[in-house]
């Protein structure tokens, strides 16, 4: 015997090297036994009850959803209402994956590149997932719309190198948000449907949205983080505000962002304190101010508008979308497929929304009686909280009373 080996070799090892093996009860439990060992998958294959191995390739799926009707992207165990619950249940009528990694979709290494809040739809957003190598994306892109309700398209299946993570291979983000031009009427003018515009007011947007570029702690802008967190510190690529157009009736204006990545709420907030600013009812600094250390409370301003226009691989691309194997993540041959989506199902939906329901106008009644220059400890943050939230219910009835062609002076 080899030194070093013990000479009592472990039976929860190798339980055929007991001493009952050479018996007829013995070979029985034994057989049983060695039915029950799961061995390693080779590499790309994954092994069924039937021994039968299929071969699975890592796939890139294109997705674009109206999250109107939606509690987020992200899968939601209580409600089952998120745009993940109705993929998985999709892929697992195609036969795409089990009942056990539909209810743990990390089996099969399934993976979104962001996160939405209630109520925010996307553009573009991608997920990555390990499925059966022997479909055509074409026919698997059908299949899936076939199941999948009109809020949600897939618009393209992209063939991806084994340990692609849409989540890590992500460079940046771009967000838009789309409201009425009201939104930053001045409080000494009248915030209704015939607002329009002035280009000083257009000009003070875009100055004071510029100075959310660059690297800042955004500890404020999001939830359980504090400020010395190196998660509170984010990069903002670049902003935009495009000029206004009219649609149903309405000025219209788009905020867009391009950032690495952003936190929970991050990008509501800074447009509820954008608005805020100006407005008037904060201080042309407080932007600047926000992005220090110190404790504000700050609302959201409301989900509908907000939209996930894009997701960009530029390092995966350089890498691997000329290898000749892999096909690089841009949306080039379906950018037209995804336009009449956001054109028909998306923009245009968000804009009928606004018009009768007057999210925006009821949302900016509710601004006045919160406090935006009182800076506060980060224990007092909840009791401020209670006492906003108090504040919404006392003059919710106002907001109620609104009607979209009722004229107010805001």
């Amino acid at each position: 015997m080899p030194w070093g080996w013990k000479s009592s070799i472990p039976r929860r090892i190798f339980p055929f090297l007991s001493h009952n093996i050479c018996s007829e009860e013995g070979m029985m439990t034994e057989e049983a036994q060695v039915k029950h060992i799961q061995l390693n998958p080779i590499p790309g294959m994954e092994f069924e009850t039937d021994g039968i191995y299929i071969r699975k390739k890592t796939y890139a799926i294109l997705l674009s959803f109206n999250g109107q009707s939606y509690q987020g992207m992200q899968v939601n165990r209580v409600t089952g209402n998120a745009i993940e619950n109705y993929l998985l249940a999709a892929l697992l009528s195609l036969t795409l994956i089990t009942e056990e990694e539909a209810t743990f979709p990390q089996l099969f290494k399934f993976q979104r590149t962001s996160r939405t809040d209630k109520g925010v739809s996307a553009a573009r957003m991608v997920v990555s997932a390990v499925l059966p190598e022997k479909m055509n994306t074409d026919n698997l892109k059908c299949e899936l719309n076939n199941l999948l309700s009109e809020d949600i398209r897939v618009m393209a299946v992209y063939r991806v190198i084994r340990s692609f993570n849409s989540k890590l291979w992500c460079d940046g983000r771009s967000y838009s948000y789309l409201c009425p031009t009201f939104a930053f009427a001045p409080i000494t003018e009248r915030a209704c449907k015939d607002y329009r515009i002035s280009d000083e007011v257009l000009g003070e947007v875009r100055r004071q949205l510029n100075l959310f570029k660059g690297s800042h702690n955004f500890h404020n802008f999001t939830s359980k983080i504090g400020a010395n967190d190196a998660r509170a510190w984010r990069v903002i690529n670049s902003v935009e505000c495009d000029e206004p157009f009219e649609r149903h009736g309405w000025q219209w204006i788009n905020i867009k962002l391009r950032g690495q990545s952003f936190l929970l709420h991050q990008i509501r907030k800074m447009v509820c304190v954008l608005m805020c600013v100006c407005r008037g009812l904060a201080s042309p600094h407080f932007i600047t101010s926000t992005l220090t250390t110190r404790y504000v409370d700050l609302p959201k301003a409301p989900a509908l508008g907000l939209v996930l226009q894009d997701q960009h691989f530029v390092t995966y691309n350089k890498t691997y979308g000329g290898d000749g194997i892999h096909e690089p993540l841009v949306w080039d041959e379906v950018e037209e497929e995804i336009q009449r989506f956001c054109d028909e199902n998306l923009y245009d939906s968000i804009m009928k929304k606004e018009l009768n329901e007057n999210v925006m106008l009821k949302w900016l009644c509710c601004q006045y009686y919160h406090d935006y220059q009182t800076y506060i400890l980060k224990h007092q943050a909840k009791q401020n909280q209670d006492i906003n939230h108090q504040r919404f219910l006392q003059w919710k009835h106002l907001s109620e009373e609104v009607n979209k062609d009722d004229e107010f002076t805001m």
